[in-house]
């Protein structure tokens, strides 16, 4: 990969390298984290899930899953990113925990908390790691867990800004559900200062409830994140265009490799270049309405609706039951994003009183909603909290050679 403008401290991936990652779904994506960007200017690194619905298999016995950017293997220290394709047996699902991570002051107790799924798997049925299927002996490409977490996908010289992410407008923050192999999250995590608090979650229907909780986690992530990529494709080739080294086959090389790059996605994956258009509203990070805590929370409640329409209701408590609703944005918020300290004074009345009717806004409040829904295993009776530190992680101790 070469940079193209010496002035530009970003590479941006070419059409030649993501026809060769489209044309091989058991290639890994080793990337710089901080430094490789798509077109527009994204981090490569922070690119959605996608899900591979040519190659996945939801009818076979047993069903399966391919998913593409399964972030694994990489080094924080280097700033690499590995990425791989993971085909997941929807049959191997185990159980399914809700996991709150603190970060900021207050600690847990503290308003900042990312909220991410961790679906683990039963020995013997774990998601396989495309590239090391079948390879030579001594490779495993077995993954015990797999975490989701929705974040803001942004340029790096933007940056995330509480304020400024409440304005849907400005538009600088898409929603991008990003997938670990969970041993990567937790190394991550634990290289931050930040513990694991989390609750296992009981959904009816048993196996057939954990992989509808699967299917509609990636589901959603999936559909967000074309829409996302189709808006990035779309002027994509005017990006790459811009920063081509002078030369005077160059223009015509990368029209042609630009033709082979979309002719390739649409056969390899015929949803790959539908645009959703969904409305700008939904598809933006926004800290109170679509977060990480209130997008995870939508995820859990719509399976439970839907497997409720199948059939499954054992042990859910209808009454208690919130309906899967996102709020919506309110005009106070897009104003908070650019007034002054007063400004944020006369609107504070404003900003209590959305919280207050919509708790899913706070992610403290949703492990209660949902044991009083019936939605979280209970140990004698009460609500179970298990808390993943350094020492205690749900991997076992660290092993150094």
């Amino acid at each position: 990969m070469k940079t193209n403008n010496t002035e530009n401290p970003y590479r941006i991936l070419t059409p030649e390298q993501i026809l060769s990652w489209v044309e091989d779904d058991a290639q890994v994506m080793r990337l710089r984290s901080d430094h490789d960007v798509m077109p527009g200017g994204y981090l490569a690194a922070a690119i959605p899930a996608l899900v591979d619905w040519t190659s996945s298999d939801l009818k076979g016995d047993p069903a399966n899953i391919v998913l593409r950017h399964v972030n694994y293997g990489g080094n924080p220290f280097d700033k690499s990113t590995v990425l791989h394709s993971v085909r997941v047996p929807l049959d191997g699902l185990e159980r399914a925990e809700f996991t709150l991570i603190p970060f900021g002051e207050g600690g847990r107790y503290g308003p900042l908390q990312h909220v991410q799924l961790r679906f683990i798997f039963k020995a013997g049925k774990e998601p396989r790691l495309l590239d090391l299927t079948n390879t030579a002996t001594g490779a495993n490409s077995q993954i015990s867990d797999l975490v989701f977490g929705w974040i803001s996908w942004q340029r790096p010289d933007v940056g995330w800004n509480l304020r400024k992410g409440m304005d849907d407008d400005a538009q600088d923050y898409w929603l991008s559900l990003r997938a670990y192999a969970g041993s990567q999250m937790f190394l991550e995590d634990t290289l931050r200062g930040r513990d694991w608090f989390s609750y296992e979650l009981r959904l009816p229907g048993g196996g057939k409830g954990l992989a509808e909780l699967f299917k509609v986690t990636v589901t959603l992530g999936d559909g967000v994140a074309r829409d996302t990529l189709a808006r990035m494709l779309a002027g994509g080739e005017k990006a790459w265009l811009k920063h081509a080294p002078p030369n005077s086959g160059v223009e015509q090389n990368i029209h042609n490799q630009w033709r082979a790059l979309i002719e390739r996605i649409r056969i390899s994956d015929p949803q790959a270049l539908v645009p959703i258009h969904l409305p700008p509203e939904l598809d933006t990070y926004q800290p109170l309405v679509r977060s990480c805590a209130t997008l995870a929370r939508y995820t859990v409640l719509l399976a439970v609706k839907r497997l409720i329409a199948n059939g499954h209701d054992e042990g859910v408590v209808l009454n208690k039951l919130p309906e899967p609703l996102l709020g919506r944005s309110e005009v106070w918020m897009k104003e908070i994003a650019h007034t002054g300290l007063s400004g944020l004074f006369l609107r504070a009345p404003l900003a209590m009183r959305y919280i207050l009717r919509h708790r899913e806004s706070v992610p403290l409040d949703i492990p209660a909603e949902l044991e009083a829904a019936g939605l979280l295993q209970l140990l004698n009776g009460k609500r179970q909290r298990i808390h993943y530190n350094r020492d205690t992680s749900p991997y076992g101790k660290a092993f150094f050679v």
